[in-house]
């Protein structure tokens, strides 16, 4: 489907913050509010909007994010949903995504410790041994999500802009918190009158605690998740390999994939591969386009990518 420029600004509106009221973007966009609600209500009766995405910085509550990427063999569509359903059961599991290239499903795991990895990775061995030909692990270091400029056709100019990293700071958070990040979880868009009355609490209660845990960056993104293939989109995933270089030809690097409107979320990995870039594009010709300028730009920096396409994401639960 193809949205018009008062639908994007919408879309462009909810991705820079999710929680943002009807009568802000109504303003924003000079339309009623209720023409608003009515259209953000449409798009996710769609599908266009998948998801209200709450973001936590992982380390400061104790745990990091594994990435394992599985590529599968004698396996047919029902044997691979098979595999899906039991990874989206696993609450441990954030992420779980199908994909074409050189894997079929990657995964997301929410651990505290290695010995949690290692008992989802030996389950799934004991289930589904004889349908895995190849598994890649990979640890979320830092991730980087970046605002949907492209929807507005806006320029991008270069800064950080971290939602986790596995920079261990203990935080506490009491059971009310819990409870109020599970909600968020699930729709960042919930409203502190539902919270509050799920968790037999004031609204202006939550609200305080919600203030306090974006302040202290424990909330660090309340976001959206698109529905590409009804955008006419097509999302790729790039793994960066690089060469042993100095540290600021890397962080020169970086900064111009910033700056690139069509790269939506950053990651520094420990694996395989280095950097992770997703990039959310019109074409696959635009995204050959985009990663020709990049690999001759940084030709001495860029060893070599493998690029990923996600077909679709099947669950999306940062605090499950």
């Amino acid at each position: 489907m193809k949205l018009n420029l008062k639908d994007r600004r919408i879309l462009y509106e909810l991705d820079k913050y999710s929680r943002i009221p009807y009568s802000k973007i109504a303003k924003i966009v000079g339309l009623s509010q209720e023409t608003v609600r009515y259209r953000v209500k449409n798009l996710l009766i769609l599908g266009v909007i998948k998801k209200f995405l709450t973001m936590v910085d992982t380390a400061r509550l104790g745990f990091a994010y594994h990435k394992v990427l599985l590529r599968l063999h004698n396996v047919d569509e029902s044997k691979i949903n098979e595999i899906i359903g039991y990874l989206k059961e696993n609450k441990l599991i954030v992420w779980v995504v199908t994909t074409d290239g050189d894997y079929d499903i990657g995964f997301v795991a929410k651990v505290t410790n290695i010995l949690e990895l290692n008992n989802i990775l030996e389950d799934l061995k004991r289930r589904y041994n004889e349908f895995l030909n190849k598994k890649t692990i990979s640890v979320n270091v830092t991730g980087e999500y970046l605002t949907r400029d492209y929807l507005i056709d806006k320029s991008r100019k270069a800064k950080t802009e971290v939602s986790y990293t596995v920079d261990y700071k203990p935080y506490d958070l009491d059971k009310i918190d819990i409870g109020i990040m599970q909600f968020l979880a699930e729709n960042s868009r919930v409203s502190a009158i539902e919270i509050g009355k799920n968790l037999n609490i004031s609204p202006d209660s939550v609200l305080k605690r919600l203030k306090r845990l974006e302040k202290d960056r424990i909330i660090t993104r309340n976001t959206i998740v698109l529905d590409h293939e009804l955008l006419n989109q097509i999302h790729y995933k790039v793994l960066v390999q690089l060469n042993n270089v100095p540290v600021d030809k890397i962080a020169s690097f970086i900064d111009y994939c910033r700056t690139i409107t069509r790269v939506v979320y950053i990651i520094k990995s420990l694996g395989e591969w280095d950097y992770e870039l997703d990039l959310e594009v019109e074409s696959v010709q635009q995204f050959r386009e985009l990663m020709r300028d990049l690999t001759k730009k940084y030709s001495d920096i860029i060893e070599d990518y493998n690029a990923l396409i996600i077909n679709k994401i099947h669950k999306y639960n940062v605090f499950p």
